[in-house]
């Protein structure tokens, strides 16, 4: 994809657009996200709307998509990334300790996900925006149901829930994942494999932080190399 003086950059993303690392205790911003990275070098202010706990749900619920669509210049080459799903593919854990027997849905159903996706690249596509899917970063399960879930409810509940097996919880996002990729090859949108990178090293552990579900300052440097591999294609 061609970069230039009349580019306009808007990121629709979560947690890990914005760039929030846990690993102090608090939550706290890197200084040096993937998108920072990316204005530093190419010199191109991105217009990050990415918000901790955002979902691709609770974009098109506030109308977020219509408002940017309404606010486009014409003269402009508009590219919108769109880094969502991770907060889609959550569930509410205590609700699913509190009847582990059940059968639980997460906050966005799978069905629903897809929809929306689809939906939203679609609309934005027919306004003329050059639309950019983003691959969703995996989840270090152990980690995520030890310091995440541990923190919030009663694990061995929601072990039961997952019928002893925690990697339930990477299996699930991978199907929020396929319905990303599904959508963007469908419609036509382009693809940073975000996901692709972080599988492929063997230093996984090392770009995540301690709650498993947030790169690390590492983390984003992996990611910014998977936007320039994108980039150089």
């Amino acid at each position: 994809m061609e970069i230039g003086n009349k580019t306009r950059i808007t990121v629709f993303g979560d947690s890990i657009g914005r760039g929030i690392t846990t690993d102090n205790g608090k939550i706290e911003r890197l200084p040096n996200g993937a998108v920072d990275l990316f204005e530093k070098d190419y010199g191109i202010n991105v217009d990050n709307r990415s918000v901790y706990g955002q979902s691709l749900k609770r974009v098109c619920q506030r109308g977020m998509i219509d408002k940017y669509i309404n606010e486009l210049e014409e003269k402009e080459q508009n590219v919108v990334v769109l880094e969502l799903g991770g907060n889609d593919a959550d569930f509410n854990w205590k609700m699913v300790a509190e009847n582990p027997s059940l059968n639980h849905d997460s906050n966005t159903s799978i069905k629903e996900f897809g929809r929306l996706y689809g939906e939203t690249v679609k609309k934005l596509t027919s306004a003329g925006v050059k639309v950019v899917a983003c691959t969703i970063v995996p989840i270090d399960s152990e980690r995520f149901f030890n310091r995440v879930i541990g923190s919030l409810t009663d694990k061995s509940k929601v072990m039961e829930f997952f019928k002893g097996d925690f990697n339930t919880i990477h299996r699930h996002q991978e199907e929020f994942n396929n319905e990303i990729l599904k959508n963007a090859y469908t419609q036509g949108a382009k693809v940073i494999d975000l996901r692709r990178s972080f599988l492929h090293t063997n230093d996984f552990k090392g770009l995540m932080c301690q709650d498993g579900i947030h790169p690390n300052g590492k983390g984003h440097e992996q990611m910014y190399s998977a936007v320039k591999e994108f980039l150089a294609i």
